[in-house]
């Protein structure tokens, strides 16, 4: 079976799993259901990546939505992590995170804004200098 694929977002229907992934971040109880839901959110955009056809560049939203997870993912379980009080901070960001993915995951401007933002911002990834 072949996958249609876009080299922006990936996979079809990749956008509308993200979505219902995001929900699942909300709806989970805080804590370590939380921080499980995002390692699955970071799967699912690992996922994608792997079903880039070769010779392709890796799609620019699974490839961003990976590292913006895997950040947020290591709020919590990185060496030096792990206190209550880190924990907690950690799962209100990845709330955070999911929470403004639905109000943009439609829209492709809101989208590219969102995943600079925080790819940058909020996970800390330094920009390129042009």
């Amino acid at each position: 079976m072949v996958v249609r694929w876009d080299p922006e977002h990936g996979p079809e229907g990749f956008l509308e799993a993200t979505a219902q992934q995001a929900r699942l971040v909300l709806d989970v109880e805080e804590g370590w259901p939380t921080y499980d839901a995002g390692l699955e959110f970071q799967g699912l955009a690992m996922n994608a990546m792997s079903k880039t056809p070769e010779g392709e560049y890796a799609s620019s939203t699974p490839s961003a939505l990976y590292i913006i997870w895997g950040a947020l993912t290591d709020e919590m379980d990185a060496p030096g992590r792990g206190s209550p009080e880190q924990d907690a901070a950690a799962v209100r960001h990845m709330k955070q995170a999911a929470a403004e993915w639905l109000k943009v995951v439609e829209s492709p401007e809101d989208r590219t804004t969102y995943l600079d933002r925080w790819v940058h911002d909020e996970c800390g990834y330094e920009r390129k200098s042009s």
